[in-house]
């Protein structure tokens, strides 16, 4: 495994990054694309078949789980993990509860502003479940969908030989989800953004997926929401003080084990601790239940990163903005700006944020977190602004906004703001009558 140096190697090593995340999305583009003609040509039908060549179903199943279907599969889950999955729940919601927005005023003479927000009211959550199925995503994604106040929640996930993981259900029985469907990877994208037969169109699609679920969601911008393109996962290690390799090797495999596209970095300002990391990589990954996955990680997608500057090595985490960022050492963390989450020292591994912390889990990758966050109650929320002005606004600003229409060229504005002023009279007793409240905007 190669060591860089980050003052020499730089510019070579962020370009080697773009070149691994993208190329990995040029290669599954022209798939993703094929399996979206197939859906809006095909619709069911084209479900049905890609769920027998991907899923390896032996026969067609309901798109839809039935209520027997899901009790059945709660049946295979203990009672102690049901608990567990209701704590997890609970913790999560503890997190994101005071995420909630309030009503705000914006109050100038003559001008009221008022912004508040409505929930989204369709909401699909997409769960993995082909290589590896997850639970906790689906409760980190419905918590705080239902704290925002969706209306109607639906829950994918890839069904090998046609059935939905056990752990998904009682997830979604615990989060009194009863909207469950057995569809996975792009076709389920494209079906649920396009509303096919008894799969609902809906206002937006949240979860993590593979590359493939990533860019159907891509695709599907516009037409839905998105809450990120949440691709394969990311971890970053920053190590000023060189202590505990051993878990730094076991925090690495944590994500590593996810996905064989998944991304993982060390960087350390000590060469010797980056070769003992290494060392217990190697060691490691030999037992690990997930070890074809998790050589083919450390085989193209692991950088192993040597540093003199940490102001340097920080320039270099904004640029690259990873998923996960674990900082060991005293850090000035104030300049890190742009990960999806941040984990501070050794007794904060990525894997407990994955489930018990109650900070959620889905994160934007591959460079998004420059301009996206997490997963959130806000995510599911839309802003609505209502504005309301007197008679005394119009008249007193009224002119700037004509002069701005008139730069423009755009006369028909002016016309429409003039206009109010030519009948002030008519319009001033028109509402005097009315006697509107000053302060709500809703009595326009």
């Amino acid at each position: 495994m190669k060591i860089w140096e980050l003052e020499k190697d730089k510019d070579e090593l962020v370009a080697l990054l773009n070149e691994v995340r993208f190329k990995r999305k040029e290669e599954v583009r022209k798939e993703v694309l094929e399996i979206k003609k197939r859906v809006e040509k095909e619709k069911e039908r084209a479900l049905i078949e890609l769920s027998k060549r991907f899923d390896g179903w032996d026969r067609e199943y309901s798109l839809k789980l039935t209520v027997e279907e899901i009790r059945d599969s709660l049946r295979k889950v203990k009672e102690e993990d049901i608990l567990l999955l209701k704590r997890m729940a609970q913790r999560v919601r503890a997190y994101h509860e005071d995420k909630k927005n309030d009503r705000r005023l914006f109050r100038r003479k003559g001008l009221l502003v008022e912004e508040d927000y409505v929930a989204i009211e369709k909401l699909l959550i997409y769960a993995p479940g082909g290589k590896a199925s997850y639970p906790s995503s689906l409760i980190m994604a419905a918590v705080p969908a239902l704290i925002a106040g969706v209306k109607e929640i639906y829950v994918t996930s890839p069904a090998p030989k046609g059935e939905v993981n056990p752990y998904l259900c009682a997830a979604a029985e615990v989060l009194g989800i009863t909207n469950v469907y057995r569809v996975g990877g792009a076709q389920a994208i494209f079906a649920f953004a396009l509303g096919l037969g008894e799969i609902p169109k809906v206002d937006m699609i949240v979860g993590p997926g593979n590359a493939y679920v990533e860019e159907a969601k891509r695709e599907c911008f516009g037409l839905v929401g998105l809450d990120t393109i949440a691709g394969p996962s990311e971890l970053l290690i920053l190590v000023k003080e060189p202590v505990f390799p051993d878990l730094v090797a076991k925090d690495m495999l944590s994500q590593a084990e996810h996905d064989e596209m998944a991304l993982v970095w060390l960087l350390c300002r000590d060469r010797r601790y980056i070769e003992e990391v290494i060392s217990h990589l190697s060691s490691y990954s030999q037992r690990a239940q997930r070890k074809d996955i998790i050589e083919k990680v450390l085989e193209r997608n692991a950088f192993f990163v040597h540093y003199a500057s940490e102001e340097r090595a920080i320039e270099t985490i904004n640029r690259i903005a990873p998923e996960h960022l674990e900082v060991i050492g005293d850090v000035n963390v104030e300049k890190i700006l742009y990960p999806g989450i941040i984990y501070l020292g050794i007794t904060t591994p990525t894997a407990l944020g994955d489930y018990y912390i109650g900070t959620n889990h889905i994160l934007p990758t591959g460079g998004s977190g420059r301009f996206l966050g997490g997963l959130s109650v806000e995510t599911f929320k839309r802003k609505r602004v209502m504005v309301k002005c007197d008679l005394d606004f119009i008249l007193k600003h009224g002119k700037h906004a004509e002069r701005l229409a008139e730069i423009e060229g755009l006369e028909c504005h002016k016309e429409a703001i003039r206009a109010r002023k030519e009948r002030r009279d008519e319009i001033k007793d028109w509402v005097s009558k009315r006697e509107p409240s000053r302060t709500d905007p809703k009595t326009l």
